[in-house]
Formats: C-alpha cells, structure tokens, sequence
C-alpha cells in the first residue's frame, strides 16, 4: 500500500509542479495537502485492526472505533467481495459483523488474502454463540434488512457497470451525425451534452433498478 500511495502522490504532484502557470504558494499547499492526506491514510490502515475480546468485538477503522458486544451482535459471516472484479490484489471474500436493525459492520482484515478465513469465523462463532447469553434472541426482521443492504450494494456497483459500458455505444451514437445523414432534428439532440449527459446517468439508473429488481426477486 506505501508504494501505491507514494506512486498516486508522485503521479498527481508532478504535472502541477512542471505547470509554469501555477503560482509557487499553490504548489506548496497542494503538496502539503497531499502529503498529509496520504499519510493520514496510510497511518489508518496501519493501525485499523479487529480486536475480540471478553465483552465483544472492537473494529478500528480509518475514521472510528466501533464497539459491539457479545449480546447486540446477530450475525457474522463471510462474503464475496464484488469488489474484487475490479481490483485483483483485493480479498475474494471479507466478513462482517452485523448488529442491532441489521447494522453492518466490516471486520477489518478478516479476509482470505491475511487470515485462514473459515477457520478464523468459525472461531468467532462459536464465542460470540458462548457469550451473548441465554436471553439472547435473533432479530425476526434481520434477514430482510441483510438482502435488501446487499441488493442495494450490488444495484450499485451493476449500475457503474451498465454506465462505464455505455461509453462505447453512446461514442457511436454521437458519430452518427458525422458520418451518416439525419434529420436535423435528430442532429441537434445528439450532441455530447445530451448523449453523455443523459446516456450515462440513464444507464445507470436502468442497471440499478434492474439489478436490484433481480436481487430482491432471487433472494
């Protein structure tokens, strides 16, 4: 991560820095902002962790702490990362934490590229099964919440799908009125703006919708 971190600020700073054009102050504020910024970050990752305990688990993040005891916990599971897709350095499948009202809660590092992770949530089960007590009951509604979370999530990710595929067909789209003849009408309604403008967002839109209508319906 340090090396990725110091490529992405090496590569943002050095077009601004051989810019005649920006004053010198401006230089330095962006790269002191940068800097920082970058350190903060990797600080955080650094320190964010998952700690178990007597009382529950304790999950730092970047930002915050959060706290969850033994008996508010209802769930924890594995899952696939979608996210992976796009990113082959990225764990296949991470866990989660689930609490009161279905609250979701990442378990930081608990992945399959750091730890055994069957073992590791099998080993978080069976503790949180001995220490969230007899009165301890499972939230009726949960479940529902969990898939329409997870619909949600996914409807996401397929509609930037659906629009970073739709480039393509909209590039073709605008070429039409280059190299074929239409309408004048139809010449003035495909420009850049309104093709790119309109294109993209209803694409997304329409993967969303569609992905999470699947979702809700498979589930």
């Amino acid at each position: 991560m340090v090396v990725a971190v110091v490529l992405a600020t090496i590569g943002v700073l050095f077009p601004v820095w051989t810019d005649e054009e920006i004053a010198g102050w401006v230089k330095w504020l962006l790269t002191l902002g940068l800097v920082g910024f970058f350190a903060w970050l990797v600080t955080g990752a650094a320190r964010a962790a998952t700690v178990a305990d007597a009382d529950g688990l304790r999950v730092r993040g970047l930002v915050r702490v959060r706290r969850l005891t033994w008996p508010e916990i209802q769930d924890i599971r594995m899952e696939v990362n979608h996210g992976a897709a796009m990113n082959r350095n990225a764990p296949q499948r991470v866990s989660y934490a689930y609490g009161p009202r279905g609250r979701q809660v990442q378990l930081m590092y608990v992945d399959d590229t750091r730890v055994d992770l069957e073992r590791e949530i099998g080993f978080l089960r069976r503790v949180w099964e001995e220490r969230r007590g007899d009165a301890w009951a499972p939230d009726t509604g949960l479940a529902d919440r969990i898939d329409r979370r997870e619909a949600g999530r996914l409807a996401v990710m397929s509609g930037i799908s659906w629009a970073m595929l739709s480039f393509v067909p909209l590039t073709l789209l605008m070429l039409l009125t280059i190299f074929t003849k239409v309408p004048d009408a139809l010449e003035d309604v495909l420009t850049p703006w309104t093709v790119m403008g309109l294109g993209v967002p209803g694409a997304f839109l329409v993967g969303m919708l569609l992905s999470y209508a699947r979702e809700r319906r498979t589930g």
